[in-house]
């Protein structure tokens, strides 16, 4: 059975491998130098890494709830974006045959029948009558 890594090849797995390799044996910091030991992980975010758009990590789109959020991505999961674009009916064919929740199936139904949605978010501002969805992506 091979143990190998899907992201690096064996080589690179052997050297992080080795890395750590002190840590297990040891179960403390092998290395006699201090700053040749790495930096402890921390959960702060780094300035850097924050968006100019105020989304950062656990926090909704401006106009958006985080409920809101869980409700679109729960959509999305089912849907996809091979389904689009489509009309009301091919996406309700969709999610059936996806064996979606009857709830996701409902919120779909209250979708116009008429109009063709050419994306997730066409269709999520028309269930959702475009007030609390961003308008636009940065």
């Amino acid at each position: 059975m091979d143990r190998g890594s899907a992201k690096h090849g064996p080589q690179l797995d052997e050297a992080m491998a080795q890395e750590v390799r002190g840590y297990v044996r040891a179960r403390r910091d092998p290395r006699p130098a201090e700053w040749r030991s790495p930096e402890p992980l921390t959960d702060e975010v780094p300035a850097d890494f924050e968006r100019q758009d105020g989304i950062g990590r656990g926090s909704a789109p401006p106009g958006m709830t985080l409920a809101d959020v869980e409700d679109r991505s729960e959509l999305a999961r089912w849907l996809g974006r091979a389904v689009f674009p489509a009309h009301r009916d091919e996406v309700m064919d969709h999610l059936r045959d996806q064996n979606a929740p009857d709830h996701v199936v409902q919120e779909v139904l209250a979708a116009p029948t008429d109009t063709l949605f050419g994306s997730l978010g066409q269709l999520w501002r028309a269930l959702h009558d475009g007030t609390h969805v961003e308008a636009a992506r940065y």
